[in-house]
């Protein structure tokens, strides 16, 4: 059994995902892609983002101080994003992109959503990882009073994302000295962010957001 973390993509990503991913089915193809693989890369950051913090602001309370913790750390972590992505990879060959383009393969899987087989953005889990986030994301859910618990769980799942969205995708190009400290600089921001807001905000939501919080982290863990 294969344990995943996977949310639906847009229609203009999967549009994206068919675009980048055909012209380089039969290899390097001739016409430069850089522009593309540029526009899907933003767009793939952008809904992971919005995937992992900005739609949790659906779930506060108008008297929520949760809506601006995520709105400044997602504004941080889609500005960062979408700079080193233009910056490096904007100026690549197609040669060079195309161990990215086998990446971003890997992260899209397909599932069935109401009997129509839909695109998802997801990446894989260890047992004992899908165990810890299960359990802490149903008790949320079922109880919201547990947010040490919570907290410590979703510091384990940033690490994770971290890793499969950020360190991955770097780890698919061959970087030089400057982008690959310019790489190391976005992962420290986006870490920095990532885990102040999560110890900010989850000791002080109110049960009705903490249970919202594990429902809506809950459905994107998947047991295949």
């Amino acid at each position: 059994m294969t344990f995943l973390f996977a949310f639906q993509a847009s229609k203009s990503l999967t549009e994206e995902f068919n675009e980048v991913l055909n012209a380089f089915a039969n290899g390097i193809p001739a016409q430069p892609q850089a522009g593309a693989v540029v526009s899907l890369a933003q767009r793939y950051a952008d809904e992971i983002v919005d995937a992992l913090v900005v739609n949790l602001m659906k779930g506060s309370s108008p008297s929520s101080s949760a809506p601006k913790v995520l709105e400044t750390v997602a504004s941080v972590i889609k500005g960062a994003s979408h700079t080193l992505v233009r910056q490096v990879l904007a100026k690549m060959s197609n040669a060079e992109l195309q161990p990215l383009t086998t990446y971003i393969a890997a992260r899209r899987t397909q599932h069935m959503v109401k009997g129509t087989l839909r695109d998802f953005i997801s990446f894989d889990l260890a047992k004992a990882d899908y165990d810890l986030l299960q359990q802490a994301w149903a008790d949320a859910a079922a109880e919201g009073i547990n947010q040490a618990a919570m907290t410590q769980a979703m510091l384990r799942f940033s690490e994770l994302a971290i890793q499969a969205f950020y360190q991955e995708s770097a780890q698919a190009v061959k970087l030089g000295f400057i982008a690959r400290n310019v790489f190391a600089v976005g992962e420290a921001a986006i870490r920095k962010g990532s885990q102040a807001a999560i110890r900010r905000l989850i000791p002080a939501l109110k049960p009705t957001e903490l249970k919202a919080f594990g429902r809506y982290f809950g459905d994107m863990l998947m047991a295949v």
